[in-house]
């Protein structure tokens, strides 16, 4: 069942009204929003909705051990193995099973290792963030151990399980049980985001997919080199309108049912380079990797090498965590060659912060082809097919980029990142205006939004990239 399928549609607003009719019972509310997430889950598959729950008693029962004993090493361990042999069975099995089983061959050894057909539980790269949030946070003596209930709902808490974004603990728990009953949260706000999303999602993300990304990235032995760079580009504001998008609905959900998430997206195509970039792109994985993997693993305290060597590390673990294959780690080694390579740059000449309109579009510019260069490694099936688009693009020429069909198209792209900071300025000024509106205004631009949305979007149900991850 899908967020935006009409199915989810009726049986929200049905959940909605039951929901803010239990307004006085907090407990009785949170009891509610656990049965309708965990129904959400089991619509994809029971067996999502067993590992979920097992998952989460396992977690509970951690959390308390951390409480009895003094050492906290046998808890991260623990933890750890859980993370690892969920993650090794259910998310990356198949791609080892397959090259150990290439290299052993090559030796000389026969070796047929298991097939195991498993289908990747439902929110699993999500929950175990926040479970290992919740643990830690235990550990460090920052939150108390929650009841078995409230670890239940943190882990499955519904606007957020699928994709995120990443709720600590310390700041999600508190929600569970306010001291007075739960209000509707800024709900112009709420249905603004809504609205936006099914904009992003259903018109601009579905839009580029169709006309410009599928076709290239499926085969790109068909595509002639500027159609290549367009799917590049294109490729690049697909995946930011689909999950900024996904991450306005969801907010927009938490909000109508009174809790709040963390901020996912800060327009991440002004980054004028990757550091910036990070802080600006799925902030709450950001935030997650620096504080649980770069910091653990010594950050930048011992010295300007160990520094770099970290972070190569931490953006290579976040590659893993969004996939199997080569091209996931290439992905995430791009990114921290790159943030090294700024890090070397800044130790011998600082970035100056007065820099002119100028120095900031060229810095900006440079910021997002690098990006887009390693979003091809991200998108592409395999390092094969990815290798047949970056041969096609060393085919581009100068010539082409003034006479050939497609040019234009190119050219409109690199002028939409140029004039991008214009068009963020405009748009937070109308969500501020229409944020603003009173109740009973509210609906006329909201209908008219939609119906223009609804006329031009492509035909169908689009799907969330990340719920893949």
């Amino acid at each position: 069942m899908s967020f935006f399928s009409l199915d989810f549609s009726y049986y929200f607003l049905v959940f909605f009204l039951l929901y803010w009719l239990l307004r006085p019972y907090v407990v009785v509310q949170n009891y509610l929003l656990i049965a309708a997430s965990y129904l959400f889950v089991y619509s994809f598959s029971a067996g999502s909705a067993i590992i979920l729950l097992g998952y989460s008693i396992l977690i509970y029962l951690l959390g308390r051990l951390a409480t009895v004993l003094k050492g906290k090493k046998p808890v991260y361990l623990l933890l750890t193995t859980l993370v690892v042999l969920c993650f090794g069975l259910f998310k990356y099995y198949p791609f080892f099973r397959e090259g150990l089983q290439s290299q052993l061959a090559q030796m000389g050894l026969a070796v047929d290792m298991p097939t195991l057909d498993l289908l990747v539980p439902l929110g699993l790269s999500f929950y175990a963030f926040h479970s290992i949030s919740y643990v830690v946070s235990v550990c460090k003596e920052e939150i108390k151990p929650a009841s078995f209930p409230d670890v239940i709902l943190y882990l499955c808490f519904l606007p957020s399980l699928v994709a995120g974004p990443i709720n600590r603990a310390k700041v999600f728990l508190p929600q569970i049980h306010p001291t007075e009953p739960r209000e509707l949260l800024d709900i112009n706000r709420a249905i603004a985001l809504i609205a936006w999303a099914i904009a992003k999602l259903f018109l601009f993300s579905a839009f580029l997919a169709d006309n410009y990304v599928n076709g290239v990235f499926e085969a790109p032995d068909s595509a002639n080199p500027l159609q290549v760079l367009i799917a590049i580009y294109a490729y690049a504001w697909q995946i930011y309108f689909n999950f900024s998008g996904y991450t306005n609905l969801v907010t927009g959900l938490a909000l109508l049912l009174g809790f709040q998430v963390p901020k996912n997206f800060s327009s991440p195509y002004l980054s004028q380079n990757l550091q910036e970039f990070w802080k600006r792109w799925h902030i709450s994985l950001s935030l997650f990797i620096r504080d649980y993997v770069y910091i653990p693993l010594g950050g930048n305290r011992n010295g300007f090498m160990r520094k770099n060597a970290n972070l190569m590390a931490a953006m290579v673990i976040s590659g893993i965590w969004h996939g199997a294959g080569i091209n996931f780690i290439l992905w995430g080694a791009l990114h921290g060659l790159g943030l090294i390579l700024y890090n070397i740059k800044n130790k011998f000449r600082p970035t100056p912060t007065n820099s002119h309109g100028a120095s900031n579009l060229l810095a900006r510019l440079l910021t997002f082809h690098y990006v887009c260069f390693a979003w091809i490694f991200f998108r592409a099936s395999d390092f094969g097919s990815a290798s047949v688009m970056l041969n096609k693009l060393t085919d581009i020429s100068l010539t082409s980029l003034v006479s050939d069909s497609n040019a234009v198209i190119v050219w409109l792209f690199i002028i939409l990142v140029s004039v991008y900071p214009q068009w963020a300025r405009i748009k937070a000024s109308l969500v501020s205006t229409v944020e603003k509106l009173p109740w009973y205004a509210y609906p006329i631009p909201l209908v008219a939004f939609l119906t223009l949305v609804f006329m031009f979007a492509p035909a169908g149900v689009p799907g969330f990239i990340y719920a893949n991850f």
